[in-house]
């Protein structure tokens, strides 16, 4: 496709729904509302995230499973690149920063110890998606993730918090889940 028609009105709104399905998966995982990764992927796509190679129904158990021990995850988007190769098909490719409070059963670091304790995990990735169109949604149809570097916090990296704060809950409790609920947008 020519310069001109990659970046088009129709192509806004286009990149504008690809955009809006990367943060909508990030915030999914975050939030521990899997079930919203069905908008995100065709039913039929393919997710390698190295340690899960599979269809989406099989990560969206593997994430269940594997976030029952992280107490907090959080994903960061920076840059994303999209490309369109035609009408209905694009290249996406979105840097990120993931922070999680992992144990060594949820880590995905190849040398996690036995030891129960939980731990802060950064890492720098980028998503490698191919999305395509279908009855007018632009979903996912590959996704392959790319790990740059991951370091583990010290145990002392992350000091208490003084009383007064909020506190940070992956479930119904949450601030955003109440506010949320108040304004009637969660489904």
């Amino acid at each position: 496709m020519s310069e001109s028609e990659q970046f088009s009105v129709s192509r806004t709104e286009d990149r504008t729904e690809i955009q809006h399905r990367i943060h909508q998966f990030c915030r999914a995982v975050d939030r521990m509302e899997l079930a919203e990764l069905n908008e995100v992927f065709h039913p039929d796509a393919h997710d390698d995230h190295g340690v899960f190679k599979g269809t989406p129904a099989g990560f969206i158990e593997w994430a269940r499973k594997r976030h029952t021990t992280i107490a907090f995850s959080s994903h960061h988007v920076s840059n994303i690149y999209i490309e369109f190769a035609s009408q209905d098909e694009a290249f996406a490719e979105t840097y990120l920063l993931i922070w999680q409070s992992v144990t060594p059963s949820s880590s995905i670091m190849a040398n996690a110890s036995d030891d129960k304790s939980s731990y802060e995990m950064v890492s720098s990735n980028r998503y490698v998606d191919r999305f395509t169109r279908r009855d007018g949604r632009w979903r996912i149809q590959t996704r392959t993730v790319v790990p740059g570097s991951a370091m583990r916090l010290g145990d002392d990296a992350v000091p208490a918090l003084a009383d007064g704060f909020v506190r940070y809950t992956r479930d119904e409790h949450d601030a955003a889940e109440q506010l949320r609920l108040e304004l009637g947008v969660k489904k």
